[in-house]
């Protein structure tokens, strides 16, 4: 990765530079004192390596700031579109089916408990692109931000979609439970009431 590279890059140039700049200001500290008839101009020479390295430490420093801000971007973007895909994918596995009898629908709602606690371990990586998207935001004008802000709108309200769908059915399977439940409940009663005309007609009839 550029970053990585570059990290190491400056990592050795400072190291490295900064001991050969070390080693010239020392032999130009050593002529200083032994008096040479040059002061003046190793003293010139001197402040001059040392301004120079010190831009040369800002250039790399800011590179590094560059490609950092960079990264954290490109990041950005690869985390919100995988985030968004992952959401999609969970909205297009909700079934429209709720089941043909008691059985089947609470084994549906059983089924739908489960894919409930799924995506509610996305909402986790949902903030956190919302949260990079607020930071980001701040650190880019014009286009970029922009982009950002369209970026972390498509993830949110694809979850917000997500979230509704999935309410949506949880409340539609309990109707159908309840329904069913219902059914089997007046059922088992017009069963017992059959039952019991039964056990009254088959009485013998009072002389």
């Amino acid at each position: 990765m550029l970053r990585d590279k570059f990290r190491e890059f400056s990592r050795d140039t400072s190291s490295i530079g900064q001991e050969r700049v070390d080693g010239v200001n020392g032999l130009a500290d050593a002529l200083i004192a032994a008096g040479h008839s040059e002061n003046a101009t190793v003293a010139e020479w001197k402040d001059g390596l040392n301004e120079a390295w010190a831009d040369l430490l800002e250039l790399i420093d800011t590179r590094s700031q560059m490609l950092a801000a960079s990264y954290e971007l490109h990041r950005f973007y690869h985390d919100a579109r995988e985030t968004l895909a992952q959401v999609q994918h969970k909205q297009k596995q909700l079934p429209d089916e709720v089941g043909r009898d008691l059985n089947t629908a609470e084994a549906m709602q059983r089924m739908h408990t489960a894919y409930e606690h799924d995506i509610q371990a996305l909402s986790a990586q949902v903030h956190q692109v919302q949260e990079d998207a607020a930071r980001l935001e701040k650190a880019y004008a014009g286009e970029k931000a922009a982009d950002i802000r369209r970026h972390e709108q498509a993830v949110s309200e694809a979850w917000a979609e997500l979230r509704g769908s999935s309410q949506g059915r949880r409340r539609l399977l309990l109707d159908t439970v309840d329904k069913f439940r219902f059914l089997r409940a007046v059922r088992d009663l017009l069963l017992w009431m059959d039952g019991v005309r039964l056990q009254i007609e088959g009485q013998e009839r009072p002389r």
